[in-house]
């Protein structure tokens, strides 16, 4: 397989460039991006935000040491990309998205977490040059498919360290950032309500035949400390698929029932994925084997014979994965 360097297709970074056997797709590994694969979605997506996406979900804030192909494309092509590259994860559009800081606030929040990832010790310099920089930052460079200015992208990068600075959550030197204590602590009140958040999502179907499953799902995510959230049994005045949503950012991980392959918990699943949190898979396991469908196939997923199967199993899988709540 022959490499080359090319500019990254999203971000615009030096990349290296290789094609996919049998696949009309390109792999990529940017230093800012991360490692993907992509082919004619390009044409289809936010480059601004997938650029700062791919930065903090596929670079920054990776588990382990796995490599993992990132695949932006379309389900059925990823059907079959996956089976001979089973190493991949799909990212859908929407997903990233909903993903998307939604405030000024929200933005500097994340701005700070990552800064916070890429401290190795208290009062380092962090360079925010390059489109590393621009991603981090969530800088616009692009207004359609026109290429912003540099003095547009230059006007962005000096307000939003200028705000930085003067709420005294950094200091800023040329282009390097240094998180300050004020920073620091906001970080910390942060890391603090995502760790200490008891909260987990079901998604589930709400038919008759499911109701006991989710009294099963809601025993074995008490038996871990949890707990269980459903939108059926939520009070609440908004709209439904905007409170869904508030809810599942709102939990620490959630737990999503597939056995009437219901197309709800896929989106619900698919969107908590988007934003970096973990997501347990649950299924009857003669349904799963029959029709289960790919997306869930290819990951660790909680079968379940007999409905009383459910709480123990359950409670293993968190224990292993999430660990006990205190």
């Amino acid at each position: 397989m022959s490499v080359k360097q090319v500019a990254c297709p999203i971000c615009g970074t030096l990349a290296d460039q290789s094609g996919i056997h049998n696949f009309n797709l390109a792999l990529y590994e940017c230093g800012s991006c991360g490692r993907y694969v992509i082919g004619e979605y390009l044409t289809k997506i936010d480059k601004d935000i997938f650029a700062s996406y791919l930065l903090f979900n596929c670079n920054l804030f990776l588990i382990g040491d796995e490599i993992i192909n990132y695949f932006i494309g379309s389900e059925e092509t990823f059907e079959y990309f996956n089976k001979e590259h089973p190493n991949s994860r799909i990212i859908r559009i929407n997903e990233v998205e909903n993903w998307y800081p939604k405030d000024f606030s929200e933005r500097v929040d994340y701005i700070l977490l990552g800064l916070a990832k890429l401290s190795d010790y208290t009062g380092k310099s962090i360079s925010v040059i390059g489109q590393k920089g621009n991603s981090l930052l969530f800088i616009k460079r692009y207004i359609g498919d026109k290429l912003l200015s540099k003095e547009n992208i230059d006007e962005q990068n000096v307000f939003i360290r200028e705000y930085l600075s003067d709420q005294k959550l950094v200091k800023s030197e040329y282009n390097q950032l240094i998180l300050l204590p004020k920073g620091m602590e906001r970080i910390d009140e942060l890391q603090k309500n995502l760790s200490n958040n008891k909260k987990v999502f079901i998604a589930i179907s709400f038919s008759e035949e499911m109701k006991v499953v989710q009294e099963k799902i809601e025993e074995g995510i008490r038996r871990s400390g949890y707990i269980p959230n459903v939108m059926n049994k939520s009070e609440h005045n908004n709209q439904i698929v905007p409170e869904i949503l508030y809810q599942i950012r709102q939990s620490k991980f959630i737990v999503a029932e597939f056995s009437t392959n219901n197309n709800g918990a896929y989106y619900e699943a698919g969107y908590a994925a988007g934003l970096g949190k973990e997501v347990i898979h649950i299924c009857n396991d003669d349904k799963f084997r029959k029709k289960g469908h790919f997306d869930i196939k290819q990951k660790s997923t909680v079968l379940w014979e007999t409905i009383d199967d459910i709480p123990e199993a359950l409670f293993k899988r968190i224990e292993a994965t999430i660990g006990k709540s205190k």
